[in-house]
């Protein structure tokens, strides 16, 4: 568990923020402004690959508005914005991919890219290391945030989601040279045949057709990225030893993304990393998105093995691009409180942009309606510091949005990290039946009938949900909703499970009516534990009685306002 936790508020620039005094200085203001939204700036490096005069005469400017940042309490950080590039419709103009000066990202039928680049390119990799030392030795950044451009694939043109690997002619001697190396390929039948895959059509036929030849390129390409970040690690910890180093990523089926934190960790001094999961639902007019996202990040924190070196998550709460129309500061927090309840421990957030509307625009209309909520998002963090999400298990393996459907039935459920029920002995997460996935037999089908869509649910249905997902968590749900609701219920629970605080999230344009929760496992007994503490986006906190009905304690929920959000805080933990 993470004891000591990041700042809540990151907030992440890009480029055009600094490219002269007269634009930082509103950026600056806005910032500023609104401290309670803003702990922590990432200034970027840029989306291209200039010349490294430009990067210096950047730097220049940065070191100056880093000093700013710190006289007024904010932390300055950096994004490294391009490592590989994202693809080559996000190059910039030739003055600005200038600095390029190797070969590209390659994908399995030979297309090659034009603005990503190969990560084995030894000048590639000095670019890299250059970029580092100019900006952590005039920053001295708190963190260094890699971008998800750090992957394995989705180089368009050349590499689509599926295609893993750059297969440039350097990156496939590298891979047929390290299998000498290697153990267990199985159906590759002799290393003596590696001469005939030296094309690349051939190899990736061989890739295609054999499993264990296929991870073991997974694991070279994974190796491949690896390397740019021990790059960037060992080049900042050398003149900025106490910067800590985290990586933004997308989702991935199984845990390869490790080999990148951990040559973060060891290149970089040791420290603890970081972990910034998301990608996509960047817009409110599908509010259900943003926060089944939330779910996402959890479950990539689960994919990940949740190893306690990396002490920091932080969700992508990112809008695109960036404009009126975007996203709103309610989907924000909304997006933002789901993602605590879920798991994650800070708030990364990327929502002004100099090319759509005005430092003061974002000021008014999003930085101060986040800091306005400040408190009611830092008290649920830190009440929940050493506590996890407690309901029925929803594994990797099961479909985001079936998950998602599961959430909004009003039953608690742990995509990530958690006590996930049923339980197998002690508090450790269940395997789910072999065919949960589908959402047939086994827990699944008692509780959720296949292809469950809360839509069709009546007032009974949902009532038999509840009623049966405590039944197949052997009656320790922390909390069962007794009022129809539709939306996310979250109880966290501290050691030996016992129950700190209920999040509730209505997903209806209607005003969800007051809801009665029936409560387990109350850290106070009987009278002793007489009240609670409701707090609900936008509203003065609420002080409820509770009421004792046999080992269970009942709480009544005031209402809730259309597509908002609000959590209880249990004794000891009510203070108001």
């Amino acid at each position: 568990m993470n004891v000591s936790p990041p700042s809540l508020f990151q907030i992440r620039l890009r480029a055009p923020h600094t490219a002269s005094d007269a634009q930082w200085a509103e950026t600056f203001r806005a910032l500023s402004d609104n401290r309670d939204s803003c702990d922590e700036v990432w200034f970027s490096t840029g989306i291209a690959f200039p010349p490294m005069a430009w990067h210096r005469e950047h730097t220049a400017r940065l070191a100056r508005y880093a000093d700013e940042l710190r006289r007024v309490g904010i932390a300055p950080s950096l994004q490294f914005q391009a490592t590989l590039g994202h693809g080559d419709s996000f190059g910039g103009t030739p003055e600005e991919m200038a600095g390029r000066t190797w070969s590209g990202f390659t994908g399995p039928t030979g297309v090659e890219c034009q603005a990503c680049n190969c990560p084995r390119q030894p000048a590639f990799l000095a670019y890299v290391r250059e970029v580092a030392r100019l900006y952590a030795a005039a920053i001295r950044p708190a963190w260094i945030w890699i971008d998800d451009d750090l992957r394995v694939n989705n180089h368009l043109p050349a590499a689509k989601w599926e295609d893993i690997g750059c297969w440039c002619e350097t990156c496939r001697k590298a891979f047929l040279g390290s299998l000498g190396t290697l153990e267990s390929l199985g159906s590759l039948e002799s290393l003596e045949s590696l001469g005939s895959l030296e094309s690349l059509a051939s190899l990736a036929a061989a890739i295609s057709g054999s499993p264990a030849l296929a991870a073991a390129w997974e694991r070279f390409s994974f190796g491949s990225i690896a390397a740019v970040a021990a790059a960037i690690a060992e080049e900042t910890h050398a003149v900025s030893p106490e910067t800590r180093f985290g990586y933004q990523h997308g989702p991935w089926p199984n845990d390869s993304q490790l080999a990148v934190f951990r040559a973060l960790r060891d290149a970089g001094g040791g420290h603890p990393v970081g972990s910034r999961p998301g990608g996509g639902a960047y817009y409110d007019l599908d509010p259900n998105g943003p926060v089944k996202k939330a779910l996402a990040a959890a479950r990539q924190r689960r994919v990940l093995g949740d190893p306690p070196w990396i002490d920091t998550w932080l969700p992508e709460i990112e809008t695109y691009p960036r404009a009126f129309a975007s996203r709103t500061a309610r989907g924000i927090l909304l997006e933002a409180v789901a993602s605590l309840a879920y798991g994650m421990n800070g708030l990364s957030a990327l929502i002004m942009d100099t090319r759509y509307e005005t430092d003061a625009w974002y000021s008014e209309n999003l930085l101060a309606p986040l800091a306005a909520e400040r408190a009611f998002l830092e008290r649920y963090r830190d009440a929940n510091l050493d506590t996890v999400p407690a309901g029925l298990d929803v594994p990797p393996d099961l479909p985001l949005d079936d998950a998602w459907q599961r959430a909004l039935a009003g039953v608690p459920v742990v995509p990530g990290p958690g006590i996930a029920f049923p339980e197998d002995g002690g508090l450790e997460t269940a395997s789910p039946p072999a065919d949960a996935s589908q959402g047939g037999g086994g827990l699944q089908s008692a509780v959720f009938p296949p292809s469950f869509r809360v839509s069709s649910c009546s007032t009974r249905d949902l009532a038999r949900i509840r009623a049966a997902a405590d039944a197949a968590a052997g009656g320790r749900l922390p909390v069962i909703v007794e009022t129809p609701t539709v939306g996310l219920v979250v109880p966290r629970v501290a050691p030996g499970g016992v129950l700190r605080t209920v999040m509730m999230l209505n997903a209806r344009i209607e005003p969800q009516k007051s809801a009665r929760l029936r409560l387990r496992n109350l850290a106070l007994p009987g009278e002793a534990q007489n009240s609670a503490v409701w707090r609900a986006i936008g509203e003065k906190p609420v002080t409820l009685p509770v009421l004792r009905e046999g080992g269970d304690a009942l709480v009544t929920v005031p209402a809730l306002q259309p597509w908002s959000a609000g959590w209880l805080a249990l004794p000891p933990y009510n203070i108001p």
